[in-house]
Formats: structure tokens, C-alpha cells, sequence
């Protein structure tokens, strides 16, 4: 049987099996078969802080590349620099380096994420990373909920992990945004009948806080949620693919929160209703608008879509807005909005090989690089699952490359500086999961 994972990409399934010590099938952060439910536990265990300083980095030895990521990367900029982050084979399960703009990796062997000892705490799916101006806050799925953590600029990992929810029913892909007072992290809480989206808020200091009404969706199969904060609409988005239309027509549906945790949109508005099945989205702010981009079937192979939504709710481009129309399936979009730009980035087949490419949405709509320009030129035999952050004038890209495309196995993660005008500037692309030789 074949089914689409939640970030949008193609893997073969037959039956239910265990991984990690699990229950049920794992498909790139999603449980397939839910755990029963068990009680909230403590989010308040004595963990000290852990500087990547402490880690003994020996950046004065050579590395070489290392297979150690599964399910691809995320990224974030803040501090003055981009932090690449990704689930990890080693203990903890949650690893990251920083990139300075200049290209230069600052923790070769990465920092230690999770922190926690609590193999509880073990991350089994991608992590989500957002800058609230002070503080990195990771988050990731566990196999009875969410967990997370803040990290200085300087890699400082601040303890104690806190506990996001538990519950063996909540599943990714997790996302998270910050306003610089509260953080909003989304996932999916899977019934016997429905999936719904919900959502936690988390403080500036680590406290994770609760609302009268958590759930942004209708009581549908929602999946695959992504959020953002509007700074000066004072507002989040959340966005994701719903089935209310039916499965294979799903639709790309928002709802706006504010920072108190009032739902502002009932159980959704819609984004995208177009023919066939819009899946995967993603959203930034652009300053002045939300830019929501998706994977979109309406025409046969999937392409990549976009549309521009005002702090208000309302969708300016009801048909949504072309931007990668290439033969073949364009899968698993991202954008980061930088100065005039938003660059969504995305998995490619048009060439029969998985690369990345991207385009550049402008603030009125337009896209600069229709079909998209090359990021990834096949320093892996497949390259997929990318992420985008803008900062320090320009935009980074990370991205998973192995030479099979199992989410589940081992790859590497690589990476890419992009200016504004769409200039590549790493090829080779900079080697992210590193080992000493």
C-alpha cells in the first residue's frame, strides 16, 4: 500500500511494525497506530543548563561528513546567526549546529538538544525551531507527546526540558512560533474518528500554559499544521491540509490566535479549496502579510502553490497563486520572508532524482523565478525534506541527502547560503552532520 507521509513525500508501507520502542508505525513524526492516553507528567524535572562550550568541541581536528539525521532539518536564524537542528541517532535524539552568515559552522559535532535523561524525553520525530529575540525554542514529538527546550545564541541549552503535553493520542509534525512573550507550538491530536489540530502556549521562561478551548480545527483529519506570528497584528496563523472536503480533496484551511489564546476564526477559514488535494503547507510573515505555500494536485502531479492572507483573515488570491508547475511532483514546500522576498524552497522530481529548488514570492504576489532555480546540484544522489530561515540579508537552506530517500535510515544534512537575488552561494553545499575522522 502506498501512502503519503505528512511532509509530502512517497514511502511503501505494509501493515503495522514498532520502531523505537513505539506504538505503531512511525512516518516521518507521525504515529500511524496511537498509544492510550497516561496522565500529564512534571514539567518541572532539575536539568542544569549545557553550554556547546562544555561539549569539548575539538574544532581544531578535521571532520568528515556523517550519516546521523533522520526525517531532514529545520532551521531558524536569531543571535546573529542560523541554527540548523534535526533528529538525531545519537542519545537524546536531538541534536544542532550554528552557521554563522559567512557560511562558518560553528559546533562541528553538534550540540546536544534534549537534554533530558528521561528516555521518556527521546524525540521519535523532526523537531520544530523558532527565535522569540532571546532564546531558541526547539520542540519536538516524543512517543507519549511533545517535549521542548530554549538554547542561547551561544548554544547554551537551558535546562529544564519542559513538557509540551502528554498524551499517547498527539502526534507531528510539531511547529512552533514566538511572539517575544509567548510561543504557540501546534500538532495533531489523532481519535478513533477524527484528527484535530491543537495547540499549547509556552512562555519566555519555559512554562508551558493552558487554555479553555486548545483545538483549531472542526473535528475533521487534519494534519500537518505550521504557524507564524504577525508582529504587528499581534496574531498567529495556523495553517494546514483538511479532508472536510474528503480524503483526496483536501483543502488548505487557517485559524488566527492571539497571544491570550483566544481562537479567532471558529474552526477555520479557507485558504485553498482548488480541485484535488492541497497537502504540506507552510507559512511566514512578510511584514505585511501571511504568505502560505503548499503541495497542490489540481493539476495532476503535485506543484507548489502559494497565497497571501492579511492579519485579518482575509485570502487575496482565492486561486492561489502558481509557482513551480515543472513536470513531475514538487513536494514538501518551505518559505522565509526576508526584506521585499519570501523564498519557498521545496523538493523537486522533475529530473527523476529528488533535488531542491526554490523561487521568490514578492510582497504583490509575484514570482520572480517561475519553476523555480536549483539549490541542491546532487552532492547526494537524493536530496529532499527542505527547510529556510532569512536573516542577516540573505536566507539559508538545509536539507536531508542520502542515497536512498528513507526518512527512517540515517542521512546527512546539508546546507546552502541564498541571496536575495537567488545567487546559490555554497556548491558543494556545507556538510551540517559532521564526525571526527
Amino acid at each position: 500500500m502506498r501512502h503519503l507521509n505528512p511532509r509530502g513525500l512517497h514511502m511503501s508501507w505494509s501493515g503495522k511494525s514498532s520502531f523505537a520502542g513505539m506504538c505503531g508505525v512511525v512516518l516521518l513524526g507521525a504515529v500511524m497506530a496511537g498509544c492510550g492516553p497516561v496522565q500529564e507528567k512534571d514539567s518541572s524535572e532539575a536539568v542544569s543548563d549545557v553550554s556547546a562550550e562544555s561539549q569539548a568541541l575539538r574544532k581544531g581536528d578535521d571532520f568528515k561528513p556523517a550519516a546521523l539525521a533522520r526525517f531532514g532539518p529545520n532551521v531558524a536564524f536569531g543571535g546573529g546567526k542560523f541554527f540548523v537542528v534535526w533528529n538525531d541517532i545519537r542519545e537524546g535524539g536531538v541534536f544542532g549546529t550554528r552557521v554563522r552568515p559567512d557560511g562558518d559552522i560553528l559546533d562541528p559535532e553538534g550540540i546536544r538538544i534534549n537534554i533530558s535523561d528521561d528516555s521518556d524525553d527521546e524525540a521519535v520525530g523532526p523537531p520544530a525551531i523558532t527565535y522569540n529575540g532571546t532564546h531558541f525554542f526547539v520542540v519536538w514529538e516524543r512517543a507519549d507527546g511533545v517535549s521542548g527546550v530554549r538554547v542561547k545564541p551561544d548554544g547554551t541549552v537551558v535546562g529544564p526540558v519542559f513538557n509540551v503535553i502528554t498524551s499517547g493520542e498527539t502526534f507531528g509534525p510539531v511547529d512552533i512560533a514566538c511572539s517575544k512573550d509567548i510561543c504557540v507550538v501546534t500538532f495533531r491530536v489523532t481519535g478513533d474518528d477524527e484528527d484535530d489540530i491543537f495547540f499549547r502556549r509556552v512562555t519566555k521562561n519555559g512554562i508551558v500554559l493552558r487554555a479553555d478551548d486548545e483545538s483549531v480545527t472542526s473535528g475533521n483529519f487534519a494534519r500537518d499544521a505550521a504557524v507564524a506570528w504577525s508582529s504587528n497584528k499581534e496574531v498567529f496563523l495556523v495553517v494546514w491540509s483538511d479532508s472536510r472536503g474528503g480524503e483526496g480533496e483536501e483543502d488548505i484551511f487557517g485559524n488566527r490566535l492571539t497571544e491570550d489564546g483566544e481562537i479567532l476564526d471558529g474552526n477555520g477559514f479557507p485558504i485553498s479549496e482548488a480541485d484535488g488535494a492541497q497537502l504540506t503547507p507552510d507559512v511566514a510573515w512578510s511584514g505585511k502579510r501571511f504568505h502560505v505555500v503548499w503541495s497542490d494536485t489540481r493539476n495532476g502531479d503535485a506543484d507548489i502553490f502559494g497565497a497571501r492572507v492579511r492579519g485579518n483573515g482575509k485570502v487575496d488570491d482565492e486561486d492561489g497563486i502558481p509557482i513551480s508547475k515543472a513536470k513531475g511532483d514538487q513536494l514538501t514546500p518551505r518559505v522565509a520572508h526576508d526584506d521585499s522576498n519570501s523564498l519557498v524552497v521545496w523538493t523537486d522530481t522533475r529530473n527523476g532524482k529528488n533535488r531542491i529548488r526554490g523561487a521568490r514570492l514578492e510582497e504583490d504576489g509575484e514570482v520572480k523565478d517561475n519553476g523555480g532555480f536549483a539549490i541542491s546540484d546532487g552532492d547526494k544522489p537524493q536530496e529532499f525534506l527542505p527547510a529556510v530561515a532569512a536573516g542577516a540579508d540573505r536566507f539559508f537552506t538545509a536539507f536531508a541527502g542520502a542515497q536512498e530517500v528513507d526518512f527512517l535510515e540515517p542521512h546527512f544534512i546539508l546546507g546552502t547560503r541564498v541571496t536575495h537575488q537567488g545567487q546559490v552561494k555554497d556548491s558543494p553545499a556545507l556538510k551540517l552532520t559532521l564526525e571526527p575522522k
